[in-house]
């Protein structure tokens, strides 16, 4: 169960942009208690927003041998610390599965 502090961290574009490149831990499940399965973040993009909002997402690249559901996940960045992202996975390739997490904030 995430801890309910995490939902009042909002991730921001700045610290999206910082993600780029980069390598983030989500922590999933398992039958083992949480297993930490490393994600590499492929690019961060903007989306077309109403005024008023700014919607971005980030797209991540994990290993095949980890596959992720779709769902809410505590993801840790080495220096900008821990979230809350809702990821869904859109795509498994030889080089692992992709995922997205989509935000829409009100500026």
């Amino acid at each position: 169960m995430l801890d309910p502090a995490l939902f009042s961290r909002q991730l921001t574009w700045a610290d999206a942009l910082g993600f780029v490149n980069q390598q983030v831990v989500v922590y999933v499940s398992a039958a083992s208690g949480v297993a930490e399965i490393p994600l590499d973040v492929q690019s961060v993009t903007e989306s077309p927003s109403a005024p008023g909002t700014h919607q971005f997402a980030i797209w991540f690249k994990g290993p095949l041998n980890a596959p992720i559901e779709q769902g809410t996940y505590q993801l840790r960045h080495s220096s900008l610390g821990d979230f809350a992202v809702f990821m869904t996975p859109t795509a498994k390739k030889t080089e692992g599965f992709f995922y997205e997490a989509c935000f829409s904030h009100v500026v």
